[in-house]
């Protein structure tokens, strides 16, 4: 029996209220992973806390959970796998889990986090998987004592700077996106040197598409 895999997950603590707003957030993610796309690119908006980020070959779902009481946490969940169409290409898990950890340690530059939980996907990367994350975290977020909101309160005005967007992404400063006939050129001689040398062909499909993502995995 194959074991079917899903993707990754992290869930982000914040001891005091973030600086971004949860449509900046998203807006961040949404340019940042605009090199992985070459014709899919699609932004999908589930109520005002669960966004989708649709691209060929990769799904990054995020989500934002406010405390339920004062004295609780926020959470940002992100979670990355493989693209929700039937039989579309995706990535091996691998490649999964490293750009789940280049989308945190990219968040953690310009919106840093008090604590980080982290596991495999349970299910497809989307909304219903969200929800069952937010009910788990509602359930078993820890009860911050003043101390603890204080110190992150003064961590964050430290941070501050010249605000988030001294971390983030200006579009204007990506590179040049690759023209449609030199990725379909570099796709192909991967997709050639997988049937004569798979492992080969493979690793350059696998890095192509990594490096492609380099504004989201990127520091």
């Amino acid at each position: 029996m194959i074991r079917q895999e899903f993707g990754e997950i992290a869930a982000l603590e914040y001891h005091a209220p973030p600086e971004m707003e949860f449509p900046d957030i998203v807006e961040e993610f949404d340019i940042a992973s605009r090199e992985l796309a070459t014709q899919v690119r699609r932004l999908t908006w589930d109520g005002n806390d669960v966004a989708l980020l649709d691209r060929e070959r990769v799904r990054i779902a995020l989500g934002w959970l406010p405390p339920a009481r004062a004295d609780h946490p926020y959470y940002l969940v992100i979670a990355v796998g493989p693209p929700a169409r039937k039989k579309a290409p995706g990535f091996d898990a691998v490649a999964y889990s490293v750009l789940l950890n280049r989308a945190v340690e990219r968040v953690q530059t310009y919106l840093p986090y008090d604590a980080i939980l982290r596991g495999p996907a349970s299910r497809p990367v989307g909304s219903a998987l969200m929800d069952r994350c937010f009910d788990l975290l509602g359930t078993s977020a820890p009860t911050l004592s003043e101390e603890v909101m204080a110190a992150a309160q003064e961590r964050r005005a430290s941070a501050r700077g010249g605000g988030w967007a001294a971390g983030a992404v200006d579009a204007g400063k990506l590179p040049a996106v690759a023209s449609v006939p030199m990725r379909l050129t570099i796709v192909t001689l991967g997709l050639t040197l997988a049937l004569q040398a798979p492992p080969v062909g493979m690793f350059l499909l696998t890095y192509t598409a990594l490096r492609e993502a380099q504004p989201l995995v990127g520091s």
